[in-house]
């Protein structure tokens, strides 16, 4: 599993770098890799919505990082990812004219604006009360009021076949989330008293994430999972400050120390 989140992530740097967000990718390997190879979802069935579990991706920049998870793992064709984010190219933010066609059928939702994942999440395990439903958000993207909306919807219709995933890193684009409005700090507490059942788990440990994907709670289930953003980029907050931390463009020089950091993993 360690040599395969390395290689995730290298796929991640190689078609990234020059279109930014890698930070944002780079923080949510392990979560993604763990989703798609414990939930119902596989070679045979991974067409076919009706027959299998769905994955909501709320949190938009990491859209990289679900696309070369799910082409490691054989879902999508990686040619796609040569013109990532790029005009001539089919994939990246706002990828609506493709999503649900033949050649990425295995992604299930593009966003563009933050907070909307959650409420497009809910209203699937609504109604498909035979599927699992799981929406992978950020902490920072509780600061939309959408977000609370959609968990006071779900814990009224009680739709435990909805499992909200908050990577929380404690960032948002330019600054702590502290420093702007906190939603990480607390998190735990306002999600159960919004109703949910809520684990915890280091977003970077397979095991444990795991091990909370699985475990039946006795409410909707919320899983909060404790990240580094830009693991492995961690340098650059400090030489290029929040903003261009969290969009920056590789250099040469970057893409050898990220890669060299990702190998000594």
């Amino acid at each position: 599993m360690v040599n395969d989140i390395k290689e995730i992530k290298k796929m991640i740097v190689q078609h990234g770098c020059h279109s930014g967000h890698l930070t944002s990718s780079l923080g949510v390997v392990e979560l993604l890799y763990s989703l798609y190879t414990t939930i119902n979802f596989n070679q045979k069935n991974f067409k076919n919505i009706n027959d299998r579990d769905m994955v909501i991706i709320s949190k938009e920049h990491c859209r990289l990082a679900q696309i070369c998870t799910l082409s490691y793992l054989g879902y999508v064709d990686e040619k796609l990812l040569d013109g990532y984010m790029r005009e001539d190219g089919k994939v990246g933010h706002d990828m609506y004219n493709i999503v649900g066609g033949e050649e990425i059928a295995a992604v299930d939702y593009a966003s563009g604006s933050l907070g909307h994942g959650l409420n497009v999440g809910a209203g699937l395990a609504m109604a498909k009360p035979e599927h699992n439903i799981y929406v992978v958000c950020g902490d920072g993207e509780f600061q939309e009021g959408s977000m609370w909306e959609a968990l006071l919807f779900i814990k009224q219709h009680n739709l435990k076949n909805l499992t909200v995933i908050i990577d929380r890193n404690y960032l948002q684009i330019d600054n702590y989330t502290k420093n702007i409005l906190d939603t990480s700090s607390n998190i735990e507490k306002m999600v159960q008293d919004f109703g949910l059942s809520v684990l915890k788990c280091n977003g970077h440990n397979i095991d444990e994430i795991k091990k909370c994907l699985k475990e039946q709670t006795n409410e909707p289930k919320c899983i909060i999972a404790d990240t580094i953003k830009g693991k492995g980029m961690e340098f650059m907050l400090e030489e290029l400050g929040f903003a261009m931390f969290h969009h920056s463009m590789l250099s040469e020089k970057d893409i050898k120390r990220v890669y060299e950091a990702i190998v000594n993993e």
